[in-house]
């Protein structure tokens, strides 16, 4: 699955930045808002199964996720609530860029390096 969904979220990230250069600057900051609400609307989902089906580890790693998924999600729509801030934008943009960084890392590297 994260194959499939690294590639979209690469993709994505793209568009974002081109189209805040061609200056359609309130459409690059909303589509910015989609990954982390993505992140948090899973991470939810993991959650409402409870720890009796997820394990106890798993469950207090995915509350300790949601409370940096939430913050990532504020600085997003922050972002795209004030469109007219650039350099808010690439906070956001550098954000979202490193967290698909380290997906790219664990969805296609994991396995080789450990």
């Amino acid at each position: 699955m994260a194959s499939l969904f690294v590639p979209v979220l690469i993709a994505l990230l793209l568009a974002a930045a081109a189209l805040h250069l061609m200056r359609s600057r309130n459409l690059a900051a909303w589509l910015l808002v989609v990954f982390p609400a993505t992140l948090c609307a899973g991470i939810m989902r993991d959650l409402s199964k409870g720890a009796a089906n997820l394990g106890q580890g798993a469950f207090e790693d995915d509350q300790k996720q949601l409370v940096y998924c939430f913050f990532f999600l504020a600085v997003s729509l922050t972002a795209a609530l004030r469109p007219k801030w650039p350099s808010l934008f690439w906070i956001a943009w550098l954000l979202d860029a490193s967290v698909c960084g380290i997906l790219v890392y664990l969805a296609f590297f994991w396995k080789v390096f450990s």
